[in-house]
């Protein structure tokens, strides 16, 4: 191969520097296609109101039992009626009560759809959303301080101490037919099966109840409702129990509730009066049972224990009261004194 003089070589190495000049030149001459732009991606959705399955089926629950024992009659008429009317009034599991009280309070605040609004709107996004938790998990009463939180308070009261009263009263109703039916005679005849009768009542006391499908759909279709009345606001100071049935509704109306959240949520349903109060009633109740012998005494341990003393512990785990039984008596006839002549005794002056 010759070799090149360098100047040529030079020339050639310029020249095609300049081919090469002028062939990018007509490539940006060219039209660009334009850039590919992909649409961001969509936000994410706001959780539908919604409580998990868990919480309605103990709401169910509790709903079940205030209902049944609520309705037991007095109008006993044998042996077996009281029996079976104390199957009734005692089978409920306290823990199992407790739980699904705030849980029914809590789907009885969802119907109020000022305060879901207000919830929802204070929890657009995943980051306001996570805050709004932190906060209710911090302290369950600031769920409250929405503007509508005392109107909510006002339901949980509400639909807790009525529920508690009508128990109540029926137990009143209950305790005065222990006094009346002593005129029929099965009444008063010794019961045979009273260890069996109390082990049921203890079996019963431990077992968890099972609401049907219809009650728990029931429940299911009142989450997120339209409450039918408008809410009577609660005065503060609110009740332990109210203030965790108010914290579960906010964070169902934002959807931190639900299933997959239900196992991080067992401690809004904790209240220590509620637990000790029905503990308690449930001691009250064996002990009653342990030395009643006649049907009567079954009743009256029936209406004051299960049912008068339960009732009461619902009343005033949510802040209410409940009447105080007052019995007025004759005053005893009690004779005046025998007041004598009042005589003035002279003094004597001893001498010195």
């Amino acid at each position: 191969m010759p070799k090149l003089h360098p100047a040529r070589l030079a020339l050639a190495m310029v020249a095609a520097l300049l081919g090469a000049g002028a062939a990018l030149s007509g490539a940006d001459a060219r039209p660009r296609s334009p850039p590919v732009i992909y649409p961001p991606p969509p936000p994410i959705p706001m959780p539908s109101v919604g409580l998990g399955a868990k919480f309605v089926r103990e709401a169910a629950t509790y709903e079940d039992f205030m209902r049944a024992a609520s309705a037991i009659s007095p109008n006993f008429a044998s042996a077996d009626d009281v029996e079976n009317a104390l199957n009734v009034g005692a089978a409920f599991e306290p823990g199992q009560l407790r739980r699904g009280a705030v849980a029914y309070a809590a789907i009885q605040i969802l119907a109020d759809s000022a305060f879901v609004d207000e919830v929802r709107k204070a929890g657009p996004t995943p980051e306001s959303r996570y805050a709004l938790v932190a906060r209710i998990y911090s302290n369950p009463a600031n769920a409250l301080d929405f503007p509508d939180g005392p109107a909510v308070a006002g339901i949980a009261k509400a639909v807790l101490a009525n529920g508690g009263m009508q128990l109540f009263d029926a137990g009143g109703g209950v305790i005065g037919a222990a006094y009346t039916m002593q005129h029929q005679a099965w009444s008063l005849s010794q019961v045979a099966d009273r260890d069996a009768r109390s082990a049921k009542v203890r079996m019963l006391s431990s077992t968890e109840r099972t609401a049907s499908g219809d009650e728990v759909a029931a429940l299911e279709r009142q989450v997120g409702g339209a409450a039918a009345d408008p809410p009577a606001p609660a005065a503060r100071p609110y009740s332990p129990l109210v203030v965790r049935a108010v914290a579960l509704a906010a964070l169902a109306a934002i959807g931190q509730a639900g299933d997959d959240a239900a196992h991080n949520l067992g401690w809004l349903s904790d209240d220590y009066f509620m637990d000790h109060c029905l503990s308690e009633t449930k001691l009250a109740l064996n002990e009653c049972l342990a030395v009643a012998r006649p049907s009567y005494e079954y009743a009256f341990c029936l209406g004051q224990h299960a049912m008068r003393d339960t009732g009461s512990c619902v009343v005033r785990a949510a802040g209410s009261t409940v009447p105080i039984d007052i019995a007025v008596a004759p005053s005893p006839h009690i004779p005046p004194a025998h007041v004598g002549v009042h005589r003035r005794v002279r003094r004597r002056r001893r001498r010195g």
